[in-house]
């Protein structure tokens, strides 16, 4: 895909996603929808892409190949509690995608290996999603938090069959040798990662 036109969300760590009618359509947003025109008119050139970068967070990819709508989403904690896996879907099938045909990626990210968080955020994850050990599992007196797998549940909740969905076992602070960890990495070695998903023509 060289020489793409990418367009990213602000990722501002909500649950909100907009639907790209032109290159300035994602202040606010921490995911992208976008529906190929029929015509195969790009939003400039002959190429078009959509982006979300992550160190730490899940960078979840869908596409449906057969409407042509792509989309991406940033789910941070705070995206995950509001549902921007749900919300991704939502605004993809607004454009025309269908949820069986919708296949999704989901990148490296934190591990429920490394994700220890307090009681009260445990306590929310517990409230929106109910009690799931894959969800929310203790140890040694400690919550931890699985982010992709609650995800995983959310796109599948809105139909999107389980064997649509690739997730990625790579743990970002895990393996801070290969990934950017935002929790692992000090300010010095700090960085992003990237997903990126689009159509060439």
């Amino acid at each position: 895909m060289s020489n793409a036109f990418l367009l990213m969300p602000q990722q501002v760590h909500g649950a909100k996603i907009m639907i790209i009618s032109d290159q300035n359509a994602r202040e606010g947003a921490d995911g992208l929808v976008q529906r190929r025109s029929l015509k195969g008119v790009a939003l400039k050139g002959s190429r078009e892409a959509l982006g979300v970068v992550v160190a730490d967070c899940v960078p979840i990819l869908a596409v449906d190949p057969k409407a042509h709508v792509i989309g991406v989403a940033h789910a941070g904690w705070k995206g995950t509690l509001a549902n921007i896996a749900k919300n991704l879907i939502e605004a993809m099938k607004s454009v025309g995608a269908d949820n069986k045909q919708i296949m999704v990626s989901i990148g490296p990210h934190i591990g429920m290996c490394c994700y220890s968080v307090s009681k009260d955020r445990a306590d929310e994850f517990v409230q929106v999603l109910g009690h799931d050990p894959r969800v929310v599992s203790q140890l040694d007196m400690r919550a931890y938090l699985d982010l992709g797998y609650a995800n995983v549940r959310q796109l599948h909740e809105m139909g999107i069959p389980l064997d649509h969905i690739d997730a990625a076992i790579s743990c970002t602070s895990c393996q801070a040798d290969t990934f950017y960890s935002y929790r692992k990495d000090s300010r010095e070695t700090f960085g992003e990662i990237m997903g990126v998903i689009g159509y060439e023509h």
